[in-house]
């Protein structure tokens, strides 16, 4: 068997060796990397802490309350006290007496030592020695008007004499009777003392002023 020539078979895979040698480069595609498949409802990020808000400033404590400066003119002095002879008039228009004499809950004395006062009341006189800073004065003296009116007692038995603070008075009456302490009622009868009610009762007594003149009136020397 005789084979074919092979010369043109040879000549034909040359050539198209040659076209594919020869023909255009083109680059391999680049395929894109692979990416991971979506996550069904993803969980939400977890949201930072809080962070707590900063405490505000402590508020500054006031300052402590200050008296505020004096204004004005200053206070005037008090008057001078009564001095000399005095009548219950001239108590009643000094101006820190006055509302001695009509005090809200009124001196009411004990209607048996009233009796009693009224009683003995007869030939009667007394010296007061008062003062009108005295703070036992301010008490008993209104008392002993309320009393006495009470005893239909008027005020004409009644020698009443205001002292300064060293107790002294320009006629010498405290020293005569030595009187030491105000008030001091001194009672006489026919011109002789019988007794007398000093300052104020002591601590404790149950007694009043209006019993202790009636207890001195009822003495018979």
């Amino acid at each position: 068997m005789k084979w074919p020539s092979t010369g043109p078979v040879l000549a034909v895979v040359c050539a198209l060796g040659a076209a594919i040698a020869c023909g255009p480069k083109t680059p391999p595609s680049t395929s894109p990397a692979p990416q991971p498949p979506p996550v069904a409802n993803p969980a939400p990020a977890t949201p930072p802490a809080a962070t707590p808000p900063a405490a505000p400033p402590a508020t500054p404590a006031p300052p402590a309350a200050q008296a505020p400066p004096a204004q004005g003119a200053p206070k005037p002095p008090a008057p001078p006290p009564l001095l000399g002879h005095l009548s219950r008039a001239d108590l009643q228009a000094y101006a820190s007496w006055k509302p001695l004499f009509a005090p809200q809950v009124p001196y009411v004395p004990d209607a048996a030592a009233v009796a009693a006062i009224k009683a003995n009341a007869r030939g009667v006189t007394a010296l007061l020695i008062m003062a009108t800073w005295c703070p036992d004065s301010k008490r008993e003296l209104p008392r002993y008007f309320t009393i006495m009116d009470a005893a239909g007692v008027p005020d004409s038995i009644l020698t009443m004499v205001g002292v300064d603070r060293s107790k002294k008075d320009t006629e010498g009456l405290t020293e005569k009777w030595t009187v030491s302490r105000v008030p001091t009622f001194v009672f006489f009868r026919d011109g002789q003392e019988i007794g007398r009610f000093v300052e104020k009762l002591p601590a404790g007594s149950t007694s009043t002023l209006e019993a202790e003149i009636a207890r001195v009136l009822g003495e018979r020397k």
